[in-house]
């Protein structure tokens, strides 16, 4: 059975749970997780100057800078992320955190979308910071849940 724990416990009384086949959870979850990752971000990059100049009304050296911004940002953040990954919330809730903050900034760009509703603020706070963050703060933490 793939699913069995095992349980020792030491003498301090801490208890230990062994699973026969951990590694098919996670490789799943791996894998899953880099699937949706890479398919939202190259989903997302070949339109986003069409969609800056269009919801924002930028030029071309506007929107190369804005995205090259966010690249920046992008690029960067997987650095904070490994921090707060070995201090704070541990690997998995690491990427669960940034994965959530990944799809709200998604959603919201997504919303922005919407004439009626569309403010440029909606779209500086996806871009900038929710979707750069997110896919920053997955990108150093799950290699090394792959590797581990």
């Amino acid at each position: 059975d793939s699913g069995k724990s095992y349980s020792w416990t030491d003498v301090s009384g801490n208890v230990y749970q062994y699973y026969k086949h951990p590694m098919t959870k996670a490789v799943l979850f791996v894998l899953l997780q880099e699937l949706c990752e890479r398919l939202a971000f190259y989903g997302l990059m070949p339109n986003l100057q069409i969609f800056l100049k269009e919801y924002l009304g930028v030029d071309d050296a506007g929107a190369n800078s804005y995205i090259s911004t966010f690249n920046a940002i992008l690029y960067v953040t997987p650095l904070l992320s490994a921090v707060i990954s070995d201090t704070i919330l541990g690997l998995y809730l690491t990427i669960l955190v940034f994965s959530f903050v990944y799809m709200a900034g998604l959603a919201l760009l997504t919303l922005s979308t919407i004439h009626s509703i569309s403010q440029p603020w909606m779209i500086h706070m996806a871009l900038l910071f929710l979707i750069a963050f997110g896919a920053g703060g997955i990108k150093s933490c799950v290699n090394v849940m792959g590797a581990q």
